[in-house]
């Protein structure tokens, strides 16, 4: 047996042995004989006093034990004591033969087979200190002279299934466990304490393995199921998740007096869908506080405006119409004329802000178009919704007055002349006068020009206030609700002294309403939130993250999880300004998301008016443009591989191509390399969109939009691209049925370069044409087959209009009796070239197609 005891305390119980009649050992020296190989050896034992050492012992009294090889034990070669002779002192010289290995022997004293007074050593020795270890050959054997160390078999390790994942096999795991560790143990009743006890370390161990599940899967995008990680994930590769947006739409207005919305005194200026915005199914909109002018401020005057007929003249406004004459319920006289034109030019005398309508928007830029009747039986029964129209009126400075007041000589009348975008004529012909049961009817469409914008979402202000302070009232009857909470303050770590990494701001009331902003990833998502701040003048601005924020940005940015709930995260005072201490916040939002606020027209005819001046409103458009968030499984898709879509830089030609024709207005473009003499021009030609005129701001905004992503070193032009104008002349042979000059017509409107009555594309329409793309005499065979009375087709010629620009004449005979016969006649056109053929008799140079129709009727 080996013991570990206090060295100290040993060696003062063996000086404490004299005093008791006992002795013990306390070293021994080891003494060789010189010879090569000794016979014996000699061992100087060293005794704590002289106690039983005299009279001398026998040698029986020692015992030695130990050794690897040589073993004490083997009678014929035994190391044993030969002989015992008196020492100096307390010491006996022990003579030793054999000479023993390397190994450890042990010197010990025994009384077996002793008598009185040779058994007096042995029985006064101390058994704790009766061994004396000793070598013979105390040197090294090797060059290893590091005490050797016994070692030990490793602890036997429990059996831990590491599948174990939730209650049931956490619970077998904690019941195989006791079974083994504690003998005769097994499980029992279920009222048992160790029992309850193993239940709830189940229960507990179920919870933690669930929440280290649920953090896994966050940490890669592929796995993660957290809206807030998976925006975090999109982060990291440049991608903004679609959060969704509010619905938005135009209201149109019936007013008494002059009124500004909302009024005086009233917070929000709300419509709504349905009897009641308390109702469940109610779709609420409400005016959008955006920019310093946000409130809108409406006329009597533009209620209702009429189309001036001239005497009922002018039955119509037709498909392309880009202007008015407008007139009121009753004639207008100059002033009253002149009245109305300054409200559309922003000079009548109400449009001036007066105290405390700073925040007033007084222009009259919009107006709406709606037929208002049936113009097949003259009443509200059976009236067009789809027949309404925005127009949006010319720029205030522009070259053309936007409107003017004009009197018409024959009756002595005023009217005022509107006129609105090109972009914006009208889009298919407006009645305004018609016959029914023999009698005209008048007003069958009216202008509206009280106009304002609202958007999806009850309004809501909540009020977070710092945790143990008290907390204000809550008011959810209103229509503007409120209520207070407590914002709660993120710690760096349970227990640490240190700063928080910030605070957040949890909103009571979900889901939160995003503004508009358009899919795909590149730009980033913006809430209706409006943060105030307690001590700041100015509101606080939301941003997308906090990386790039200074210490004293007054910045803010919200997390939407996957149930719709969000939240308002400040800084933490190196990223983004901490909240001061105590500070209340102040969050005024709307409430409403996605789909649900795309509603029908005229659905919007519910609203609150604390003034009393408005009428009725309406909402002339359905609105469609409200969207649902993106779902999880799209961002998963399209974040890996979003970033490949957005070209930051051009650097081949079709990079520029593409960059051109990412903007409206732009049918097609094309770009090439370009030496200037002294470095690389990139040229861009540009084909607009229904039109082959590239107009002056068209022209600036792709400069500009080009600019953005020129390599350095690199020049750039925009212009137009080259038309090419042709001569076309088909020969053809009309059925006996159809008249020749009707013929014509058709196939005059089959070959233009508009739209056609059935809302095709004419052949030389210049969306159906781009660069390079040649023309077939096939294709004019084709096309004027198609038309209905075209018997065949005999002949056919083309040519570019300018024969000396390149391309002669190509005429092309079919003979029937030929057919079929394989032949590939074409205009070929350069890369830079597109087809043109307006057919207009006063601009030829735009190409022309001319008919020779024969046979037919007569």
């Amino acid at each position: 047996m080996t013991r570990l005891g206090n060295a100290e305390r040993l060696e003062d119980r063996a000086r404490d042995l004299d005093g008791k009649g006992l002795n013990a050992f306390r070293l021994a020296y080891v003494t060789l004989d010189a010879a090569p190989k000794p016979a014996f050896a000699w061992l100087d034992v060293e005794f704590w006093n002289a106690n039983a050492l005299a009279p001398l012992p026998p040698r029986e009294a020692f015992k030695i034990q130990g050794a690897t090889r040589q073993r004490s034990g083997n009678p014929a070669r035994a190391v044993a004591v030969l002989q015992v002779l008196p020492g100096a002192g307390n010491t006996l010289r022990l003579q030793i033969a054999p000479v023993g290995d390397y190994s450890t022997y042990l010197l010990s004293t025994t009384s077996v087979g002793l008598g009185a007074p040779d058994n007096a050593l042995p029985l006064a020795m101390d058994p704790l200190l009766n061994a004396l270890p000793f070598k013979f050959r105390p040197g090294c054997f090797n060059l290893n002279c590091t005490p050797m160390e016994k070692g030990r078999p490793a602890p036997t390790e429990p059996e831990i299934d590491y599948l174990a994942r939730d209650y049931d096999s956490f619970r077998h795991v904690l019941i195989a466990a006791m079974m083994r560790r504690v003998p005769g143990w097994s499980p029992s009743s279920e009222a048992d304490l160790d029992q309850v006890l193993i239940d709830l370390v189940a229960a507990d161990a179920d919870e933690q393995a669930d929440y280290h599940d649920r953090v896994m899967n966050e940490r890669a995008l592929a796995t993660a199921r957290k809206r807030v990680s998976l925006a975090r994930h999109a982060r990291l590769l440049d991608y903004h998740i679609h959060q969704g947006n509010q619905a938005s739409t135009w209201l149109a207005l019936e007013v008494a007096g002059m009124v500004d919305l909302p009024a005086t005194g009233q917070d929000e200026f709300g419509v709504w869908s349905g009897r009641a915005w308390q109702d469940d199914d109610a779709v609420i909109f409400a005016m959008a506080r955006d920019g310093g002018s946000w409130r809108q401020r409406c006329f009597a005057q533009l209620n209702r405006l009429r189309l001036y007929t001239w005497g009922k003249t002018v039955t119509a406004l037709a498909a392309g119409s880009t202007e008015a004459d407008l007139t009121a319920a009753t004639p207008l006289t100059q002033t009253e004329a002149e009245a109305l034109r300054d409200f559309f030019l922003g000079t009548h005398a109400s449009q001036v802000p007066g105290p405390g309508a700073a925040d007033v928007n007084t222009a009259v830029d919009q107006l709406l178009i709606q037929e208002a009747l049936n113009p097949e039986t003259g009443t509200a029964n059976g009236r067009r919704i789809a027949q309404r129209q925005l127009l949006q009126l010319l720029p205030l400075h522009g070259p053309i007055a936007r409107a003017e007041a004009l009197q018409d000589p024959f009756t002595g009348e005023w009217l005022v002349r509107v006129r609105w975008r090109a972009e914006d004529a009208l889009r298919q012909n407006f009645c305004f006068v018609c016959d029914c049961a023999g009698q005209p009817v008048e007003d069958v469409s009216l202008f509206h020009a009280n106009l304002l914008r609202v958007t999806q979402g009850r309004p809501r202000i909540t009020t977070f206030r710092a945790p143990g302070q008290p907390l204000g009232g809550a008011d959810e009857r209103s229509f503007v609700a409120s209520d207070s909470v407590s914002y709660e303050i993120v710690l760096r770590q349970a227990g640490s002294a240190s700063p928080p990494r910030g605070v957040l701001c949890p909103l009571p009331a979900s889901p939160l309403a995003y503004r508009a902003s358009a899919p795909g990833g590149e730009t980033p998502t913006r809430t209706t939130a409006q943060v105030m701040v307690q001590g700041f003048a100015e509101p606080w601005q939301e941003q997308s993250d906090l990386i790039e924020s200074q210490r004293d940005d007054q910045h803010f940015i919200v997390e939407t999880d996957e149930l719709g709930g969000s939240s308002l995260r400040f800084g933490d005072g190196s990223n983004g300004a901490a909240l001061p201490m105590g500070a209340f916040v102040q969050c005024r939002y709307r409430v409403g998301q996605g789909s649900q606020g795309n509603v029908g027209a005229d659905s919007l005819v519910g609203f609150v008016d604390a003034s009393g001046a408005v009428q009725r409103v309406w909402n002339p458009f359905d609105v469609t443009n409200g969207r649902d968030p993106e779902p999880a499984a799209e961002i998963v898709r399209r974040v890996p591989e979003a970033y490949r879509q957005h070209q930051l830089r051009a650097v081949t030609l079709d990079d520029y191509a593409r960059r051109a024709e990412e903007l409206p207005g732009v049918a097609h473009a094309r770009a090439r390399y370009a030496w200037t003499g002294s470095w690389r021009c990139v040229q861009v030609a540009i084909d607009p969109a229904g039109g082959i005129v590239l107009a002056e701001p068209l022209r600036r905004a792709l400069a500009d939009h080009l600019d953005a992503v020129r390599l350095i070193g690199e020049d750039l032009e925009v212009g137009a691209a080259r038309y090419v104008p042709l001569d076309i002349k088909l020969s053809l042979c009309a059925q006996p049925a159809y008249w020749p000059e009707d013929l014509r017509a058709a196939l005059e409107e089959e070959f233009s370069g508009g739209w056609m009555r059935d809302g095709r594309h004419g052949f030389f329409h210049p969306d159906r044409w781009t660069f390079g793309q040649p023309l077939y005499a096939s294709q004019l065979i084709g096309r004027a087959l198609s038309v209905t009375g075209v018997g065949r087709v005999l002949r056919t010629s083309m040519r570019r209009w300018n024969p000396g620009s390149g391309g002669g004449l190509t005429e092309i005979d079919i003979d029937p009796l030929a057919l079929p016969e394989s032949r590939l006649e074409k205009i070929p056109v350069g890369p830079f070239e597109i087809i043109v053929v307006a057919n207009d008799p006063d601009h030829l140079e735009t190409g022309r197609i001319r008919f020779e129709i024969t046979g037919g009727r007569r």
